[in-house]
């Protein structure tokens, strides 16, 4: 009996028999593929092709929110800075005197003192804190310890143990009874001196912390909350809300936003001094109870990234001149960077013949300017107590 033979049995055999044919006389037959074979190298390529676009585009994201990216990024130049201040506030005092008075600043120059006499009308400070400690101590593999950052579920970044106890205690270097020149001088004596001496200022008006965002137009999911956390405890206790419209590159924002505040209290406390509308002079106002105001050795308080310290202060008008370093070193919590402005006018008749004059009946001349200091000072923060 014959052997049966499928058709693919007929398809094989006449394959060998073309085998042993010449190599001229043999058939070929195609190898027949389906569709799905044929699409598949050229669904891996594209596959592969988005992963790279997807890869590329999330380090370039990474990078180009990094501080190294440096082409969007602005440098400030502390004496342009408070010449801008100078001239926002010669702006406001003007509009404000309503001919009264005139006043001049003259960049620069000092104003003569001739015939003039000076007087301080502001004296503010703003303090410039880092943000609580981030890292926790945890074990891998090994039995290795690892710092790392504390995060959340959603990799949101937060102050660790240790932060949270520095953030509860800058709340206290802050007291209501302590007056001002007190505190002052307290502060100057412990930042040259080295003793462990806590620090007391007087309570702060307003404050500001890094956006949690940190970049304007955030692509990152995860936010970071160290700064606005270092200043909560201080925010409940004196009533305050924390200012966090300003983010990294976003420091000369934050600068002309102080400016602008500054200048509308200096507008008030000139038009005051000149018209004598005070129902105190200009010495107890200074010092009186309840009369605190930003001009008034009003306190501002902002918590800021270590590494754009130096850029904010620069922003602010405080470089190295004026005692504000150049770098902010990375393992450092507990410096505080305090920042003195300080307006002086001085007062004078526009003609020698105004002179004999009474100063309600003639304008006046008036030059004003800012001056800006800087000294460090230690918290004094031990976690070890």
């Amino acid at each position: 009996m014959a052997p049966q033979h499928n058709e693919n049995d007929l398809s094989i055999i006449s394959t060998e028999i073309d085998q042993l044919l010449p190599v001229n006389e043999r058939k070929i037959y195609p190898i027949k593929t389906s569709r799905h074979a044929r699409m598949r190298p050229l669904i891996v390529a594209s596959v592969a092709a988005l992963t790279a676009v997807i890869l590329l585009s999330t380090v370039y994201s990474e990078f180009k929110h990094r501080d190294v990216f440096k082409k969007n990024d602005r440098t400030y130049t502390p004496s342009k800075q408070i010449n801008v201040l100078n001239d926002m506030t010669t702006a406001k005092v003007n509009t404000a005197a309503k001919n009264k008075f005139h006043l001049v600043h003259k960049h620069n120059q000092k104003p003569s003192s001739s015939g003039k006499h000076k007087t301080t009308v502001c004296t503010s400070q703003l303090m410039i804190t880092r943000h609580c400690e981030k890292e926790k101590k945890v074990k891998v593999d090994g039995g290795k310890v690892k710092a790392t950052d504390t995060t959340d579920m959603f990799g949101n970044r937060h102050c660790s143990t240790k932060g949270k106890a520095r953030s509860e205690y800058i709340s206290t270097l802050f007291a209501e009874t302590v007056q001002y020149k007190d505190s002052f001088d307290k502060s100057a004596e412990h930042a040259t001196s080295e003793t462990s001496i806590k620090p007391q200022f007087t309570p702060p008006l307003k404050l500001y912390a890094l956006s949690e965002a940190r970049y304007k137009h955030q692509t990152k999911d995860h936010k970071n909350f160290r700064e606005v956390e270092t200043l909560i405890p201080t925010a409940t206790k004196f009533h305050l809300t924390v200012d966090q419209r300003y983010g990294v590159r976003d420091e000369g924002n934050l600068a002309l936003d102080f400016f602008e505040t500054l200048s509308k209290s200096v507008a008030e406390s000139v038009d005051n001094t000149l018209t004598m509308k005070k129902t105190t002079n200009a010495t107890d106002s200074h010092t009186a109870e309840g009369a605190r105001d930003i001009c008034n050795n009003g306190m501002v308080v902002v918590n800021w990234k270590h590494s754009r310290i130096p850029n904010l202060s620069a922003a602010l008008g405080c470089g190295k001149e004026e005692g504000c370093p150049q770098k902010y070193h990375s393992k450092d919590f507990d410096t505080v960077w305090l920042l003195t402005f300080q307006y002086s006018i001085e007062m004078g008749n526009e003609s020698k013949k105004s002179h004999s004059r009474n100063l309600k009946n003639s304008p006046i001349a008036v030059e004003g300017d800012w001056k800006v200091s800087a000294q460090l000072v230690k918290e004094g923060f031990d976690y070890n107590n």
